[in-house]
């Protein structure tokens, strides 16, 4: 595919109808994309089983073009964007919840809540009653939050903001307290801990899968603050992989921002079924897998690219090393001429020649063509490579 051909394809692409995208939009800001969108959340969903550690945060899509979500979050390093709630496999990074911020819908099926708790409430539903652990950030953690994920057989683990009233004053940060203490609070099922990393400084956590005062010996630090650290960056490397290795270009439709973000995700997630499925031929560098998957997904258009007769000899040339594809110029339908005109020539000098290019199968004459030299060790080495 010429680049041309690429940005004429680029530029046509469009995922609805655009005769309804004006009634559809009147209930549904995401209409332009809705379609396949859903169809991605359902593919994503039902094709993993997420491991015991799952998390829930926000990503951010670069994007500055005219928009009415496009939402600004100066710890995000593109720090304008799209955003879009995720739910993500904490040791595995596989995503298998996505929610796009858009603001408030119109009134109909889609106008939902966008307050923290009921955007975990319909994040956590492929995993309720599966006893698994979720990790959150004080922005979505609340005792309400926990109250209803035990309900649903959901541990939590999160931090907490320090304005929350639920909290005793012994637990905020006090001048006074020693530099590496912690103090401990339990009620029912819930556990709260207060961690003091520096002076004047307080750190502190609601968890529903701790019922104890453990302590880590190296480090001085409550269980609840290390298994936390070892799950709380699920979504944030999700976003800093997809930027690593992008199929985004620019672009001012934000449709297809929302596409590209999409097809990063699903590259994650690919590698991760991939390495589950092929445990040891799986390649472990994700630039080598992108590069293999790439390959693979255009090899059946490329084989039937191969069979035009009208293709350049190149690319007929390396369809044939690279993919085993047959080329045009293997198999003759018509018994050969001994003599014939000069394609380069043409009809009107009417140079009769017997030679024949070796690629292309077409006559040329000595003015347009040219000796190769080669040795008689390469040359064995192409019959070897031809033979097999």
């Amino acid at each position: 595919m010429s680049y041309k051909r690429f940005l004429f394809l680029c530029r046509c692409l469009r995922f609805d109808d655009r005769e309804t995208r004006a009634e559809r939009r009147m209930i549904d800001k995401l209409a332009p994309i809705r379609t396949t969108f859903d169809l991605f959340l359902k593919n994503i969903n039902q094709n993993y089983n997420l491991s015991e550690y799952t998390t829930i945060d926000e990503m951010l899509h670069p994007f500055r073009g005219r928009c009415q979500w496009i939402q600004y979050i100066p710890s995000k390093p593109a720090k304008y964007g799209i955003k879009m709630f995720a739910l993500c496999d904490a040791k595995t990074f596989y995503t298998s919840k996505i929610e796009i911020y858009v603001g408030k819908q119109p009134p109909g099926p889609y106008e939902v809540s966008n307050s923290p708790i009921d955007i975990v409430k319909r994040l956590v539903t492929p995993i309720e009653n599966s006893k698994r652990n979720l990790t959150t950030d004080n922005w979505y953690t609340s005792i309400p939050l926990a109250d209803y994920l035990l309900q649903k057989k959901i541990t939590l683990t999160g931090t907490l903001k320090k304005n929350k009233r639920e909290i005793p004053t012994e637990f905020l940060p006090d001048k006074k307290k020693e530099v590496g203490s912690s103090v401990f609070g339990f009620q029912k099922n819930k556990t709260l801990v207060s961690y003091v990393p520096r002076k004047n400084k307080a750190v502190i956590l609601l968890s529903t899968m701790h019922h104890d005062s453990k302590i880590d010996v190296e480090t001085r630090k409550p269980e609840i603050i290390m298994d936390y650290n070892c799950t709380k960056g699920g979504v944030d490397t999700v976003d800093k992989m997809c930027a690593a290795y992008s199929v985004s270009r620019i672009t001012k439709r934000w449709p297809l921002v929302i596409f590209y973000s999409l097809m990063n995700i699903a590259g994650i997630n690919a590698q991760v079924l991939f390495s589950y499925s092929k445990h040891n031929n799986a390649p472990k560098m994700r630039r080598l897998f992108l590069k293999t998957l790439a390959f693979d997904l255009m090899k059946e258009h490329l084989a039937s690219r191969a069979q035009i007769s009208s293709l350049p000899s190149d690319i007929s040339s390396f369809l044939k090393i690279k993919y085993a594809v047959p080329s045009t110029s293997d198999v003759s339908t018509t018994p050969p001429s001994k003599r014939g005109t000069c394609f380069e020539c043409g009809r009107k000098k009417n140079a009769a020649t017997s030679m024949k290019c070796t690629k292309c199968m077409r006559f040329i004459c000595k003015l347009h063509s040219k000796k190769i030299i080669i040795c008689e060790k390469c040359s064995n080495n192409d019959d070897n490579d031809n033979s097999e």
